[in-house]
């Protein structure tokens, strides 16, 4: 029975993981943004438009890939080099994704700035879909539960992620627009409420609360 309920714990560690992570990437804010790239280029549209965005997806999808893993399993690591107590970084990561909330609930424009050359690593890999935010989260949540439980949450958010980026063109041609930055709307509560908890979290191992 111990062994069962161990197990489920688990699960759901793995499950709070995967929803914390994608709410801050927040795919269906950046879908807008990705087709706005595409299109910028010499694509024609309809198909030949939706093709080019899954091309870009894909290659993109690789280098979040890469980005996830390499901080689930390298946070303990990060914390040890630079001499960090998982209190201080839970406040840092907590005020850091206060300023992403409220970014996102303000509709900021995402990595404007870069335009040419290829955008699928440079900013749609990154900062647009893993950004400082997920970073930080990735770091704490490998102190917090494990480099191994944050890897497959990780996983199951990278999966989540790129059926929506995958399906981006679809989605903004049936839903439109206003809709998936509602969307983005909801994700701020989302992320600005692990923001508080993290930072509570912080404070109560300090023992300020």
């Amino acid at each position: 029975m111990s062994g069962s309920l161990l197990e489920l714990l688990r699960l759901s560690d793995v499950a709070t993981v995967a929803i914390s992570i994608f709410a801050i990437m927040d795919p269906p804010a950046a879908i807008p943004t990705l087709v706005a790239y595409v299109g910028s280029g010499a694509h024609p549209g309809g198909a030949g438009m939706e093709k080019a965005v899954v091309r870009i997806v894909n290659r993109a999808s690789v280098t979040v890939l890469l980005l996830l893993v390499t901080f689930s399993l390298a946070g303990e690591y990060v914390l040890k080099f630079f001499n960090i107590s998982l209190e201080a970084l839970r406040i840092a990561g907590g005020l850091l994704l206060i300023v992403l909330a409220v970014d996102m609930l303000l509709e900021r424009e995402r990595a404007e700035e870069v335009r040419g050359g290829d955008f699928a690593v440079v900013p749609i890999a990154t900062p647009l879909i893993v950004g400082p935010g997920t970073m930080s989260t990735l770091i704490v949540y490998s102190r917090i539960y494990g480099p191994a439980q944050t890897l497959l949450g990780a996983l199951v958010a990278f999966g989540m992620t790129y059926l929506v980026l995958r399906y981006s063109y679809r989605a903004l041609k049936y839903l439109g627009d206003s809709v998936l930055r509602g969307l983005g709307k909801f994700m701020s509560i989302i992320v600005a409420s692990i923001a508080v908890e993290l930072v509570l979290g912080g404070l109560r191992g300090l023992g300020l609360l």
